[in-house]
């Protein structure tokens, strides 16, 4: 089944978040959500697992998964939204400016 999505209305602020992630994601991968997550005050081990949390790791795609009792599993954006209590664009802006994406 083909979409078309040219009938559809999307707010030009939805439509540049979108771009942002898209963008911000293609660089994303283990070693850079290591750390963006040191950056915010985890310790992350050179086998990419938590030191005070070994249950939860990431993936070569940059994936984080809770194996323990949270069951958290998600990207970079997802773990942000949750551990900082914010919306997704501003997740996705903190992880552009992290990695020095420029935006509007």
């Amino acid at each position: 089944m083909i979409i078309n999505t040219q009938n559809i209305n999307i707010n030009p602020i939805q439509k540049d978040i979108k771009q942002l992630k898209d963008e911000v994601k293609i660089q994303l991968d283990n070693k850079t959500v290591a750390e963006i997550l040191s950056f915010i005050g985890y310790e992350i081990s050179k086998d990419y697992k938590f030191i005070h949390d070994k249950s939860f790791s990431i993936s070569r795609d940059g994936f984080i998964k809770d194996w323990g009792q949270t069951g958290f599993s998600g990207d970079i954006f997802d773990f942000i939204m949750k551990e900082k209590n914010i919306q997704l664009p501003k997740a996705i802006k903190f992880v552009a400016d992290c990695l020095g994406v420029k935006y509007d």
